[in-house]
């Protein structure tokens, strides 16, 4: 079983713009079924929805990156 939320983490860490991860991860889904599947599998155990649970997930990342920089900075 792929770890979604860790696939997702490497792609932020690979892009700099989350509209590349979003793009990059729908394009690895479109291409391997078992990630897909793996995929909706984790948006019903994670409480998301299948059609944004990615988009989702990398927002929250991405405010949860934003405010442990805000408090480095203070």
């Amino acid at each position: 079983m792929n770890d979604i939320s860790e696939i997702l983490r490497a792609l932020l860490d690979q892009f700099a713009r989350t509209s590349e991860v979003e793009r990059e991860f729908a394009n690895m889904m479109n291409n391997d079924a078992q990630l897909k599947e793996d995929y909706y599998l984790w948006c019903e155990d994670m409480g998301y929805d299948s059609k944004t649970g990615y988009q989702d997930f990398i927002d929250e990342q991405m405010q949860d990156r934003d405010e442990f920089w805000e408090a480095m900075n203070e």
